[in-house]
């Protein structure tokens, strides 16, 4: 029977940091990972949606995990996004992953039916990558049928973690803690604005994408048993967490501000910009981060120790 992956805490999901000539701001991409490390974070996730992964060249996506690799490596696992257009390119990804070191893959798969599911969760599997994590994501929906990722769980040695991002994400947090006796090791993806929830119904990580120290002690308050701190802490950036959490773009152009201003990029540059972070945006959204460095620091100094 399989036992629970030690995936425990916060996951973040990593940017890909741009220089103003849009190479990727390898020096930036290791300084924010070695924030994240020293926040205490279970693992790293990268490339993914919050990496601009669809703007990635394969090249690209190799450069970004060598360079995370190369902070990371015997300190936390580093989760490699594998998702892409076709089956025979995630694959590929798979294997490249995996021979680079990467502890973990993540893809997420197109679900046409369970044959056609299973399929290729199987085939990812045959590659022999240390896990699977499965992005079941489907924010307007409930995603991949419960009953068919608990099979597969069963069945598929690798799958060992399942990210949910669907529509209504805490009963499924529930039901495939159920189904599989609390055994997959289960992660909220976009769902910062139910950490509390997800906590208490009994999920292993979150992953957000910044604000590492804040949401570290956040979530280790919770799990040492102090839930009333972690609550009083939560309320202070919910305004952050309101803002960014708008809109998927909002949130890389607002993540991406914030790590410029605290000196981790060399800019807050997007490849594709599919909304306007016009002056509006910015004014509120250098407020929210005004306010995350304060609660950073109180952090710091011991406020919500207990």
């Amino acid at each position: 029977m399989k036992e629970l992956l030690n995936l425990i805490g916060v996951i973040p999901a990593m940017n890909t940091p741009f220089t103003a000539d849009d190479r990727i701001d390898l020096d930036g991409l290791q300084r924010h990972t070695a924030y994240a490390v020293d926040s205490g974070v279970a693992a790293i996730m990268i490339p993914v949606v919050a990496s601009e992964v669809g703007t990635l060249a394969p090249d690209e996506r190799e450069s970004i995990i060598a360079a995370t690799l190369e902070v990371t490596r015997g300190k936390i696992p580093v989760i490699g996004g594998a998702t892409a257009e076709t089956k025979e390119q995630c694959l590929a990804y798979v294997r490249a992953l995996t021979e680079a070191g990467c502890e973990g893959v993540l893809a997420n798969i197109p679900y046409e039916n369970d044959e056609q599911y299973a399929d290729y969760v199987r085939a990812i599997d045959a590659l022999h990558p240390g896990f699977l994590m499965i992005q079941d994501y489907n924010l307007s929906g409930g995603g991949v049928p419960a009953d068919l990722l608990a099979r597969l769980f069963e069945e598929v040695e690798s799958f060992r973690c399942l990210k949910i991002e669907t529509n209504l994400p805490g009963p499924k947090f529930t039901k495939m803690l159920k189904a599989t006796g609390g055994r997959l090791n289960i992660s909220g993806g976009w769902s910062i604005n139910q950490y509390i929830e997800g906590l208490d119904r009994g999920v292993h990580a979150m992953v957000p994408t910044c604000m590492h120290e804040v949401y570290v002690k956040l979530d280790s308050l919770y799990r040492a048993g102090h839930r009333d701190a972690a609550w009083r802490l939560y309320r202070r950036i919910q305004p952050v967490i309101g803002f960014s959490n708008q809109d998927p773009d909002i949130s890389k152009h607002f993540y991406k501000r914030m790590m410029w201003r605290m000196g981790y990029y060399a800019t807050e540059r997007l490849r594709v910009k599919t909304i306007d972070y016009d002056p509006y945006f910015q004014r509120i959204g250098d407020e929210m981060i005004d306010l995350y460095l304060e609660v950073s620091e109180e952090v710091k100094s011991g406020v919500y120790d207990v």
